[in-house]
């Protein structure tokens, strides 16, 4: 009996396991490999796997003209998958043919004259200060999910955090004599996060009126209502339901990120430190942020442009 796509993909995670990746990055194979599993029919065999079933099934995904069909909290709609989207699928797919060859499950590489797909080069449009007064202005805190929308977006907008990050903070990593974090970035990497006293008040209120009661031993910050933790899907629906709520319809746990980090670097901040907060092992990672979205450039130009000061109505012309 030939081994089953789907056996091999459980193999595939238990090793990502082991190899002590977070559990967002394990779930983030799965999904995609799932989905290419799924593809391909009900338990397929891994002869099904060839170069050219891949090609086709990313071929299926930039057709795509809706999303969310099968989502159990988001409604579908109309428009295709992003191309970064569509880029993970061929990254998650790679890794697993290279896990493949290198367990002895193929003879050879299946995958290694499968190219990526180009990305189009993405221009950082943060949020403004007036949205960002807007989304919290639209939040009671004196209800639970009001508080905890409240504190998600205080941690995002104050540390840039990644999702996982603030999906994994834990109450014993949390400091509250010198309001810092330690919490657990890419590649099992340990950093210490430091918060503001004004987001430290919310989290205390939320800590102390509004978390539920665990089930079990469930020591995560953010939980449900029915007490367990927070998922990634949740998470992502809360912040884009509370976009959508205010007019921000563009509103995701990175753009926050993003936020953060072009508000730092225009408030002053470095860039070195800014590589350290936000968890980059490389400087390049970073730079990005320097490169500040068009709209930022044009305003900070004509706002500190020489010839805004020069009154040129005083000057005598001469006469022709």
């Amino acid at each position: 009996m030939e081994t089953t796509i789907p056996t091999l993909i459980d193999l595939f995670a238990a090793t990502k396991q082991t190899e002590n990746k977070s559990k967002a990055t394990v779930a983030w194979y799965r999904q995609r490999l799932g989905n290419f599993s799924r593809y391909l029919g009900d338990s397929p065999a891994l002869p099904e796997m060839t170069i050219h079933s891949v090609r086709a099934f990313i071929a299926s995904l930039q057709e795509r003209t809706s999303r969310y069909e099968t989502h159990p909290l988001v409604p579908p709609k109309e428009g295709g998958l992003s191309a970064f989207y569509i880029h993970s699928h061929v990254r998650a797919l790679k890794a697993f043919a290279n896990w493949l060859y290198d367990e002895g499950f193929t003879r050879q590489n299946l995958l290694t004259k499968l190219k990526r797909p180009s990305l189009p080069k993405p221009v950082i449009n943060i949020l403004t200060d007036e949205e960002i007064d807007r989304l919290f202005a639209a939040i009671n805190p004196n209800t639970f999910l009001g508080m905890r929308l409240m504190c998600i977006l205080l941690l995002f907008l104050d540390t840039g955090m990644r999702a996982a990050e603030l999906l994994g903070i834990t109450m014993e990593a949390i400091d509250w004599s010198s309001n810092t974090i330690r919490i657990w970035g890419k590649g099992r990497k340990e950093r210490i996060v430091s918060f503001d006293p004004q987001t430290k008040k919310y989290l205390l209120r939320y800590v102390q009126a509004f978390r539920p009661e665990p089930q079990g031993n469930h020591q995560e910050l953010f939980l449900s209502i029915e007490g367990v933790p927070l998922t990634y899907n949740a998470l992502s629906h809360l912040i884009k339901r509370a976009g959508e709520q205010v007019d921000i319809p563009r509103l995701h746990a990175h753009l926050l990120r993003h936020t953060f980090a072009v508000k730092y670097l225009m408030l002053g901040g470095d860039i070195i430190t800014l590589k350290l907060i936000l968890g980059h092992t490389d400087i390049i990672t970073t730079s990005v942020y320097l490169h500040l979205s068009q709209s930022h450039v044009q305003i900070q130009q004509h706002r500190f442009s020489p010839v805004r000061s020069l009154n040129l109505s005083k000057l005598r012309r001469k006469k022709t």
